[in-house]
């Protein structure tokens, strides 16, 4: 029986117009992704079906004899849409930033809540309480410290499920709180890079010059990568770099010392 699936990765970083024209580069390159995914698993088929235009997410098919190995496989690796209506209190969702600084009263972050689509809120008590020892600081002042931008990659703890009003709260989960500790304690700058592929940020380092001052790349999806530098490295001189590589993407600067200058 073949299975369905709508995968967590948005494909953000092209119009419509350019999509019509780069439509086989664009689903051949994320299929090759995929199967990078399940090696292994060479009986079992992936076939992309289409990319949704409201959300701009994959809808998949997997057939073969381990498709429900993959199935689960693929929604632990990536990620997949969830139902309203399946979404308790204190389970914790993986999920990008968006709409970053248009709201003064917390940030959304999106997390495949379909049904209806409803993107968690955390609010700005949170966010002070756990960006900023609960100093009374603005949204903005949040934001400018921590770089925050759309498509930024969090895990996310819902705190409050509002059935009646389609409402969904939350809190950062230890991982993404956890990713800050350790770069304020080792003092190591960062480098964000949101609608690049890892072969597209790696070759914009390589041609910097940069590659050398990068410690580790981790990947939080087919478009979001967080590059680790090394010590004495500047993550906005970095940036400056390879924008000319990265010209449809958006880059942030994780910068410790501006992070403990928040806390001041």
């Amino acid at each position: 029986m073949v299975k369905k699936l709508v995968l967590f990765d948005k494909i953000y970083s092209i119009t419509e117009k350019e999509m019509e024209k780069k439509k086989k580069v664009v689903f051949a390159a994320y299929l090759n992704y995929l199967k990078e995914k399940i090696k292994g698993f060479s009986n079992t088929v992936i076939d992309i079906k289409k990319l949704r235009t409201f959300d701009k997410r994959f809808e998949i098919s997997i057939e073969g004899p381990e498709e429900h190995f993959v199935f689960n496989l693929l929604r632990k690796e990536i990620g997949a849409i969830k139902e309203f209506k399946d979404v308790e209190q204190g389970q914790i969702f993986k999920g990008t930033m968006v709409d970053i600084g248009k709201f003064g009263f917390g940030i959304f972050v999106d997390c495949a809540i379909l049904n209806p689509k409803t993107d968690v809120l955390i609010n700005l008590h949170s966010l002070r309480e756990q960006l900023c020892q609960g100093k009374k600081l603005s949204i903005k002042e949040i934001i400018k410290s921590y770089d925050f931008i759309d498509n930024f990659p969090v895990s996310v703890k819902i705190t409050k499920v509002d059935k009646e009003k389609n409402k969904l709260k939350g809190e950062f989960a230890n991982d993404f709180l956890n990713l800050y500790k350790k770069i304020l304690s080792e003092n190591l700058e960062a480098v964000f890079v949101s609608g690049a592929t890892n072969s597209q940020f790696k070759k914009a380092l390589n041609k910097s010059d940069h590659l050398r001052d990068v410690n580790s790349i981790k990947r939080y999806g087919y478009l979001e990568h967080l590059a680790i530098l090394k010590e004495s490295s500047d993550a906005p001189g970095i940036i400056a770099n390879i924008g000319k590589y990265l010209k449809h993407c958006k880059l942030s600067a994780i910068r410790p010392a501006r992070i403990i200058k928040l806390y001041g």
